[in-house]
């Protein structure tokens, strides 16, 4: 629910807890998707990495599985991350 739905009260959750803590609230609403973001770019890279090497140790049939498995394992860290965003 949004501020469609909650109107002014939606800034609420910002002091919900104590108004001490509403820089540290507002921070989290920009490093949420930032951390998100770089997570799904090293994971992504990670398996790119690993499948250049395996072309370049055994280059015909070994890397066809990983490169599957790595289409696979990057569609559910996109669906993760468009989830927690």
């Amino acid at each position: 629910a949004g501020f469609k739905e909650k109107g002014l009260g939606f800034f609420a959750r910002y002091i919900s807890p104590n108004p001490v803590f509403l820089p540290i609230n507002i921070l989290e609403d920009f490093t949420k998707p930032l951390s998100l973001s770089f997570r799904l770019f090293g994971n992504i890279l990670a398996d790119e990495i690993v499948v250049s090497v395996l072309c370049l140790l055994v280059p015909l049939f070994i890397p066809l599985p990983v490169m599957v498995l790595g289409l696979f394992a990057s569609s559910v860290q996109a669906l993760v991350f468009s989830t927690l965003s």
